[in-house]
């Protein structure tokens, strides 16, 4: 958004994640996390900073949303010159407008292209496969890795069209770094994989967004479910899973769990190839 306006970051245009803050006296748009508005919020009660609250991604319902959604709800009755937008795509927005007093809502289409879902089940192919062949049946599809089904999917997409730009979604580093070791040893024509995760440094995630003449397979945790827009891609494979992080009562800690991620999370997954053309999922 700063390049956009021409300005520098922390000029007109800042931002405050955890541990790093660029923000000026004259900025008058500034992006902040959930958690850093929250911890704001026991400063500021009255959040007397801002005049506009844009929460975006409302439909992820985290812990942290949930909280800001019921302060802010009590806070615009005491506040009315402060505007509150909630932002999403695939919310329920009748819910939403009548949790905030019958609030109006605004449809703003965006430009997509239709994208055509495609289920695999890998142990009807398997069955198959091994009659055709007349081979006793050794290995079930469903006893497979993770990995060794998005790389058979990589190859079916291969075989269809070898210049796509793919992105698959996996539920954390692990599973990213298992799945870029089997992908890369497939040595796939002109094709880059690439990683992508919040870990991950600047410079390597850069590769993602500045894509190059070849192919790109893009292996992503769910941050590339809404936070951020990977260009180019035509095909998306997505198992259905993501590392959540759970408070579990009986060991009184946060723990990081893979779980099936909700229908709104896999319509988002699923447009995230529906961008530059007609996609795949």
């Amino acid at each position: 958004v700063a390049d956009e306006l021409q300005t520098q970051i922390g000029a007109a245009v800042g931002y405050q994640v955890r541990f790093t803050e660029q923000v000026g006296e004259r900025t008058y748009l500034k992006f902040m996390t959930d958690g850093i508005l929250l911890a704001e919020i026991q400063s500021d009660p009255w959040l007397s900073r801002y005049d506009t609250l844009i929460i975006d991604e409302a439909h992820e319902r985290s812990l942290n949303i949930d909280f800001l959604l019921g302060f802010l709800k009590n806070l615009i009755r005491k506040r009315k010159d402060l505007k509150l937008i909630i932002t999403s795509a695939t919310i329920d927005t009748g819910r939403f407008a009548a949790h905030f007093s019958d609030a109006p809502v605004l449809a703003v289409e965006g430009r997509s292209y239709p994208v055509e879902v495609r289920y695999r089940d890998f142990q009807e192919q398997t069955a198959s496969t091994e009659a055709k062949n007349r081979k006793p049946q050794t290995e079930r599809k469903d006893d497979l890795s993770l990995t060794e089904k998005i790389v058979l999917c990589v190859d079916e997409i291969t075989a269809m069209d070898g210049l796509g730009d793919i992105l698959v979604f996996l539920p954390g580093e692990r599973e990213i770094r298992e799945t870029h070791l089997a992908l890369n040893r497939k040595k796939y024509r002109a094709t880059d994989v690439l990683p992508l995760y919040a870990r991950l440094s600047v410079k390597d995630q850069d590769r993602v967004f500045l894509p190059g003449p070849g192919r790109r397979i893009v292996l992503a945790t769910n941050v590339a479910e809404t936070s951020l827009t990977v260009p180019r891609i035509k095909y998306v494979i997505d198992p259905g899973l993501a590392r959540i992080k759970r408070y579990s009562p009986r060991q009184k800690m946060d723990r990081l769990q893979i779980e099936a991620i909700s229908q709104a999370s896999a319509d988002q997954r699923k447009g995230r190839c529906g961008r530059v053309s007609a996609g795949i999922c």
